[in-house]
């Protein structure tokens, strides 16, 4: 796990409950080697739609290689020692470039009413694309269950797949 993005109340006794929490699962890896950052400070508290929000949040990241800034950040809270925990505060856009192993985030949502999850991302694996270029134009593959729905269709089907054989 390279990037936590946590639920981050913003209070002065949330956070450092959050981070002790992380810390007890995280801290096994050294120090300093896990971004953090909360999309709270990018668009404010989204109430029930945070958890979905910051996972919109790292799929992005992962899709644009970038791990965006904790916007307003300028000091730790002294309730937690942060320089001696896994984590270091994203304060600027930082690169995330795909490497020889998966990048892997973690998605901390704390509920109000105790609807609590944390949930891991992986990136995807690379693909080809799907679309190939001939004589100017783009191919692209398609699969369908049901051939004879597409009008008009340029295939000759047998008796075995015709609609109706079925």
């Amino acid at each position: 796990i390279s990037y936590i993005e946590a639920h981050g109340t913003g209070t002065p006794v949330g956070d450092p409950i959050e981070l002790a929490g992380l810390s007890q699962v995280y801290g096994a890896g050294g120090t300093g080697f896990c971004g953090i950052g909360s999309v709270k400070s990018n668009v404010g508290h989204l109430d029930t739609a945070a958890g979905t929000t910051s996972l919109i949040k790292v799929v992005e990241a992962l899709r644009h290689d970038v791990i965006p800034a904790s916007l307003n950040y300028k000091t730790p809270n002294n309730r937690f020692d942060i320089a001696n925990s896994p984590f270091y505060v994203v304060d600027e856009s930082k690169p995330w470039p795909r490497g020889e192993i998966p990048r892997r985030a973690g998605i901390n949502s704390l509920g109000v009413g105790g609807t609590n999850a944390h949930a891991i991302v992986e990136e995807a694996p690379r693909r080809r694309s799907m679309a190939y270029r001939r004589n100017g134009g783009i191919l692209c593959p398609l699969t369908i269950c049901r051939p004879w729905r597409m009008r008009p269709s340029p295939c000759v089907m047998d008796a075995a797949s015709s609609p109706s054989a079925a």
